[in-house]
């Protein structure tokens, strides 16, 4: 079924952006994962641009992830009081925080909505105890995080992009279920047994893609993610793994490799997110895999910003895949984003530069996409 709706020409519909901007913004983003398109893809937003009064708050800060009348109220201001600049599209992004995979699987979780964040307990004290991991259809974090998506999708239809999920399977979801340093032990003193856990790592990826395209494609709105950026086809981002940063080249190629390839192949346009120094190392390896597209890189903090990678970033660009900068809260917020970009442009090829900002004003927004039209 899936692949028949993928066959189906898909347009956003939403009454947040003008028709003109809106049509011209999805044929650039199509354009940009083709290979056709003639400088960056600036994805520009200035989040609360509009006044308004948000939804009341439950009575829990659980309850800002689990009441799904709330979230889906309060996702549906958020977009609507945001100004889109560019490229940029309305995308919301259900989930219950970075460990919300794991809970999954059976962990216990601890939401955490105030820090955007959560955290499970490890429960794998053995391998040889679960013989197979899978996702029980009762659990009641997946049962919550699938009703999320579904009212999104419904609520969302002519409106957003109900986005796929921040999933962190592969080497962190084995991270976050046994104990980092557990694993780190495991891969020297029982490798097989992770292997095998890897290999259902990956099964899973594509069960929980496919059942989210399920999902959303039939909307007719396309897909997106956590990293933004937009398609009529599956558009995924794939590495979140940030227990690489632990292990050596050697390591990751016997253990993560084959996922990473495994995940890029199951969808259509693959972003990889790299993040900070200590994953570089892993990189030219990644560059090997013919169908990523893109790779985010994340410099983390107390680093320099992106224009200060230029090596890193050409590296990628040399490799036929895109590159992805963000500035904005969290992240980057320190450079001058006008400036990065024209160092990027004039450094880089601007036609594989994804530029993701969130800025203060919708005069900056502006200007900063004229600015991507001119240098590009």
């Amino acid at each position: 079924m899936v692949g028949g709706l993928l066959t189906r020409k898909r347009r956003v519909k939403t009454p947040w952006i003008e028709p003109e901007q809106l049509q011209k913004a999805q044929e650039r983003n199509e354009a940009f994962w083709e290979g056709r398109l003639e400088g960056p893809l600036m994805w520009i937003t200035v989040p609360e641009a509009n006044p308004g009064k948000p939804p009341h708050e439950p009575s829990t800060d659980e309850e800002l992830w689990t009441d799904v009348d709330y979230v889906i109220a309060a996702a549906e201001y958020q977009l609507e009081h945001t100004y889109y600049a560019g490229d940029a599209l309305p995308v919301y992004n259900p989930w219950l925080g970075p460990d919300q995979f794991a809970a999954w699987l059976g962990a216990e979780i601890c939401l955490q909505p105030r820090e955007f964040t959560s955290w499970v307990t490890p429960f794998v004290q053995g391998w040889s105890e679960h013989p197979q991991f899978s996702i029980d259809p009762e659990n009641r974090w997946w049962k919550l995080y699938l009703e999320i998506v579904r009212r999104s999708a419904e609520a969302g239809r002519d409106r957003w992009v109900t986005g796929y999920p921040d999933l962190h399977t592969g080497i962190d979801g084995l991270s976050a279920i046994r104990g980092a340093e557990k694993l780190l032990i495991d891969l020297l003193e029982d490798p097989k047994a992770v292997k095998k856990a890897m290999s259902e790592m990956t099964g899973l990826f594509k069960y929980v893609i496919d059942v989210v395209s399920e999902i959303i494609l039939p909307t007719g709105q396309g897909t997106s993610n956590w990293t933004m950026g937009w398609s009529a086809k599956r558009f995924v981002c794939i590495g979140q793994n940030d227990f690489t940063c632990m292990i050596s080249p050697a390591m990751f190629e016997e253990f993560c490799f084959q996922d990473i390839l495994e995940t890029c192949n199951a969808v259509d346009y693959s972003l990889y997110h790299l993040d900070g120094p200590d994953a570089i190392r892993h990189l030219p390896r990644i560059l090997e895999i013919e169908s990523l597209d893109c790779v985010q890189w994340i410099h983390g903090a107390g680093q320099p910003s992106a224009s200060h990678w230029l090596d890193l970033l050409k590296a990628v660009q040399a490799a036929g895949k895109s590159v992805q900068v963000y500035y904005g809260p969290t992240h980057g917020e320190e450079a001058d984003p006008a400036e990065e970009l024209k160092i990027l442009c004039r450094e880089l090829d601007p036609a594989w530069i994804f530029f993701w900002a969130a800025v203060d004003s919708i005069e900056e927004a502006d200007r900063l996409v004229e600015l991507g039209r001119q240098v590009g």
